[in-house]
């Protein structure tokens, strides 16, 4: 659980120091903006597939078939679940309420599934399975950097001050600690669920993804935002290869 503990914090600061570049940038510049969302999309894609999706399907090889027909199962579950609380949260503000301030909480909301993907991999009893978990951690803090400035940049574009632009940016990320320790305790003393909890993060992660990521990172050239969502695929996949 310290390891958890560990990398969940340090995910935490890896969004902190993203947002500190906010002192460094002017205030029209939108290709950062689909750089950082752009290859978080791509990373994230990959990490649910190689670092969740993987694993749950080996913890279920010996199993009956009619277990692993129930990892889409509990995929969609998750996704659906992360939909209707983004629904709710967002439709719980008056049209006045700034998109910068909807972005931070879309990506408070995102960042839960990161923290339980965390710590529900690392209940993978195998050493393998807890490299794969090392591999997820890493590039979550990897597209955690330029997902602090994609949330520290608009509210400094909005007229919020860089401080506040930084620290509002990093609260967004203190929710990946309480949530990874919540997912390894479930994982851990309730093993059999394992495989569907590695599969509800997935869906969870992977609806953030579609609904949040990618639409902001097409802001202006789709061609290169989707370049940039290949490139964070390669990002993971390269980890996953040379960690895996």
């Amino acid at each position: 659980i310290w390891v958890v503990l560990c990398c969940a914090t340090l995910n935490w600061l890896s969004t902190f120091l993203g947002a500190s570049l906010v002192y460094f940038v002017k205030k029209d510049i939108h290709t950062l903006q689909e750089i950082a969302l752009g290859s978080s999309s791509g990373i994230m894609i990959a990490a649910t597939f190689f670092s969740l999706l993987l694993p749950a399907i080996d913890l279920l090889e010996q199993r009956p078939k009619y277990e692993m027909a129930l990892l889409p199962v509990a995929f969609f579950i998750g996704a659906i679940l992360i939909g209707i609380l983004d629904k709710q949260i967002t439709l719980g503000h008056n049209v006045s309420f700034s998109k910068a301030k909807l972005l931070l909480i879309a990506m408070t909301l995102h960042n839960i599934p990161e923290g339980l993907a965390v710590g529900v991999a690392f209940a993978h009893p195998s050493l393998e399975a807890k490299m794969m978990a090392l591999m997820l951690s890493i590039g979550i803090g990897i597209q955690n950097f330029p997902e602090g400035l994609a949330i520290s940049l608009p509210m400094y574009q909005a007229g919020t001050s860089k401080f506040k632009a930084m620290m509002y940016s990093q609260y967004s990320a203190l929710v990946e600690i309480p949530s990874a320790i919540l997912g390894y305790l479930v994982a851990s003393l309730f093993s059999q669920i394992l495989p569907y909890a590695l599969a509800f993060a997935g869906g969870a992660m992977m609806f953030v993804v579609v609904e949040e990521l990618i639409p902001g990172s097409k802001q202006q050239s789709s061609l290169f935002s989707t370049t940039m969502t290949m490139l964070g695929f390669m990002i993971m996949m390269a980890l996953d290869l040379l960690l895996g």
